[in-house]
């Protein structure tokens, strides 16, 4: 059986098509686009374009899928949805406009399937788990595998982005305001004050994807690692600074469509990092697609 899984982000949607056998599963092919559907919210509300802008890449990737004869498909939203206030006429009208029906996810649900789909590939058995998107970011504090505290901040590259950068790579005053609600968020989900501590981090999402590559381009860290120390992160913010023309190249070159969000993804991952006092950092290449595979095809 072949299946198509759309997730509707803030920064972007992406369809993955996926090949079903039995209880396993592989990818067969991948397409996004950056549709931002962040900046057409206002008071709250997504306009009328960014629901026809929207459904345009829905119908395309409609289009994608019944050339391709898939056996189904589904799709999900997480803050790109999730945090505006007519989130519910605009998945009538997708359904008007697209025939696809959304099926909303709340931010305790998107860290839970998220964590269920990179489980198996997760190296440490207990530590903290993190999905970084354009709107959101999800925690999940998890020991032998098992999930102990789940917590959703309101806060992801993209949103942070708009929020308090002028130009595409932020200046040291945005830096520390940014750096100063990211505290704020994470003191205010940490209600025990301890409760987020560990030693290893795992992080998914295409911020932490994005800045990987940016270290195996600079050299840094070879091709084939996925682990890093924590302490990079830091280091990597101050060099990032030093050349704001570089680091603007550098990052065209690695990932053009993230160029105003990667630093914003680093400083999310950082403070996380830096709050939890995490050692070591897994990149983790599955989390909410895979994971809605599974729980919700597959039913595991």
């Amino acid at each position: 059986m072949t299946y198509g899984i759309i997730d509707i982000g803030s920064n972007t949607i992406r369809l993955n098509i996926y090949k079903i056998k039995g209880e396993s599963f592989e990818l067969l092919l991948s397409k996004k686009e950056a549709a931002g559907l962040v900046q057409y919210v206002k008071k709250e509300k997504m306009s009328d374009e960014g629901i026809h802008r929207l459904a345009d890449c829905l119908n395309r990737f409609k289009e994608m899928m019944d050339l391709l004869h898939l056996d189904g498909h589904a799709a999900f939203a997480t803050a790109s949805l999730r945090n505006i206030d007519n989130s519910k006429e605009v998945i009538e009208a997708i359904w008007s406009l697209c025939q696809i029906r959304i099926d909303l996810l709340s931010g305790a649900q998107e860290g839970r399937i998220s964590f269920h789909g990179a489980i198996h590939g997760l190296h440490y058995d207990s530590g903290i788990y993190v999905d970084t998107g354009g709107g959101s970011s999800e925690i999940i504090l998890y020991d032998q595998k098992q999930i102990g505290f789940v917590t959703s901040l309101p806060v992801g590259s993209l949103n942070l982005f708009n929020k308090y950068v002028s130009n595409i790579i932020p200046s040291k005053s945005e830096i520390k305001m940014i750096q100063d609600r990211l505290l704020k968020e994470l003191r205010a989900c940490d209600q025990k004050k301890s409760i987020l501590r560990c030693d290893d981090l795992a992080v998914t999402g295409g911020s932490m994807r994005a800045i990987r590559s940016l270290l195996v381009e600079m050299k840094w860290i070879k091709d084939d690692v996925y682990e890093l120390d924590a302490c990079m992160l830091k280091n990597l913010i101050k060099t990032l600074q030093n050349d704001i023309g570089q680091t603007i190249h550098l990052f065209l070159k690695v990932k053009p469509d993230r160029v105003h969000t990667m630093f914003t993804g680093l400083l999310i991952i950082d403070a996380i990092a830096r709050y939890t006092k995490a050692k070591r950092i897994q990149v983790s290449t599955n989390g909410v697609r895979e994971g809605y595979l599974m729980e919700k095809i597959l039913g595991e």
